[in-house]
């Protein structure tokens, strides 16, 4: 194949715009189109009281209008696509089907580029390093896109190529997206949206460094060895950049892919596992594989579930996780009263909050919307979970308790739980997740 590499320079793929002003005019097109729609709706509204099948058109067509551009732009700008589109319950129907292409495709930059990247990052021509590498992408998302090839010693590989100008551009996309997607609440409420603006920059900066992704790599790939079934690709160092990640190529289908191919029942102990090594990373290793969205999982021919992209890996103290559960513990004993306790040990709670004015029977009716799945020993069916929604209505009833929010640095967690629960959801989960918690919660002594 590499003699022909000269001949794919001219392939199909885009130019990721990467000036910060065409990159601004491009988001800010799509602003005015989509801010434009939404007004015009809700005056047309007020005059004819349209019906709801209109407002779903409406939604569809800006949905497509966002996964246009932000899969051009890639970056910071795609990520938004993906994170939002990991809960169904965070937008307004018709939004997530849309979105959720994000995570999995996107239209790929050119081989010209992708070249340039890899020998510039490898400081030697692209002959030297492969025997033959695929210019199609196998996979195109928000900060890279991977490609299949085979070292010179032999070896299978995927390759991430890092997109340029990525970080640049990450404060001007994330201000103008913030703007857009608050711009009468056209997707999600407003003091949410920020939360998640500070957290993609945080993301995008942790996942843009390569090298530091290989090494997290490593370490998960050397502790699921150890986990039947469950597994992460070798990186290979030696070829590892700022900007490029070379890492053993894994055979597979995309998880909700091959789940959805498959009766519920055979589905179950595939989803078991997958929540119980969450559930293990988090409540014995205290750090989470945090981007939970479907492409970054592999279900092998045997079997074997394969854990792609560590770039976002979150650390958390032990007390931070055990808290969790004994709020569960808390909720199995039907001790309300004792919840308060936990979460001002666990930072949770404006400095301005009363914790003597919450009534532990409305902390107790609450933990009945958002812990659900966990407070009965049998299977769960998630599709019938609406936690989000019934939360909100919860809060419009009882003000105060706004004032419970989590602490900053738990955002990772509550994100990888609502990406979770997505995924649940669209595989019609029907799973006992009771006993996968308090099975965690007797290892580690609090039941």
């Amino acid at each position: 194949m590499s003699d022909d590499w000269e001949k794919l320079a001219g392939e199909k793929g885009e130019e990721v715009p990467s000036s910060r002003f065409g990159r601004m005019f491009a988001l800010g097109k799509m602003s005015a189109r989509v801010g434009a729609s939404m007004l015009a709706h809700k005056a047309t509204n007020l005059i004819s009281k349209k019906d709801a099948q209109q407002q779903d058109l409406l939604y569809q067509a800006n949905a497509e209008r966002i996964v246009e551009v932000l899969g051009k732009l890639k970056g910071a700008s795609m990520k938004v696509g993906q994170l939002l589109s990991a809960d169904p319950e965070l937008m307004p129907d018709g939004f997530g089907e849309h979105l959720s292409s994000l995570q999995n495709s996107a239209p790929p930059m050119t081989y010209v580029t992708v070249k340039k990247q890899i020998e510039e990052a490898l400081d030697r021509p692209i002959e030297l390093v492969f025997r033959e590498f695929n210019p199609d992408p196998i996979g195109a998302a928000s900060i890279g896109q991977v490609h299949y090839a085979v070292l010179d010693s032999g070896e299978k590989v995927a390759v991430k190529i890092q997109y340029p100008g990525v970080i640049d551009a990450l404060e001007s996309d994330l201000k103008t997206i913030e703007g857009m997607m608050s711009y009468g609440r056209a997707v999600m409420e407003k003091e949410r949206l920020h939360e998640y603006m500070n957290e993609i920059r945080e993301t995008v900066i942790q996942e843009a460094d390569y090298e530091d992704e290989a090494r997290k790599l490593q370490h998960f790939h050397e502790l699921l060895s150890e986990r039947e079934g469950v597994r992460a690709p070798k990186p290979f160092m030696e070829w590892t950049r700022k900007n490029v990640l070379v890492m053993e190529y894994v055979e597979g289908e995309k998880f909700d892919s091959a789940l959805l191919k498959m009766s519920r029942e055979e589905r179950q102990p595939h989803l078991i596992k997958w929540v119980e090594t969450y559930t293990w990373m988090f409540h014995e290793l205290f750090e989470l594989h945090a981007d939970p969205h479907p492409g970054n999982f592999l279900l092998e021919e045997d079997g074997t579930l394969t854990i792609l992209d560590f770039g976002s890996v979150k650390q958390f103290e032990p007390s931070f996780a055990d808290g969790m559960l004994k709020l569960m513990d808390i909720c199995w004993r039907n001790a309300p009263e004792e919840a308060i306790d936990v979460y001002q040990e666990l930072g949770f709670g404006a400095k301005r909050i009363k914790w003597s004015d919450i009534d532990p029977q409305l902390l107790a009716d609450y933990h009945d919307i958002v812990l659900k799945p966990f407070l009965r020993d049998e299977p769960f069916k998630f599709a019938d979970w609406t936690p989000a929604t019934d939360g909100r209505h919860f809060m419009l009833s009882h003000p105060s308790f706004l004032m419970i929010a989590p602490p900053a640095e738990s955002l990772p967690y509550f994100r990888m739980l609502s990406g979770v629960k997505g995924l649940l959801i669209r595989l019609d989960a029907e799973i006992n997740v009771y006993e996968i918690a308090y099975q965690a919660a007797k290892r580690r002594g609090i039941v």
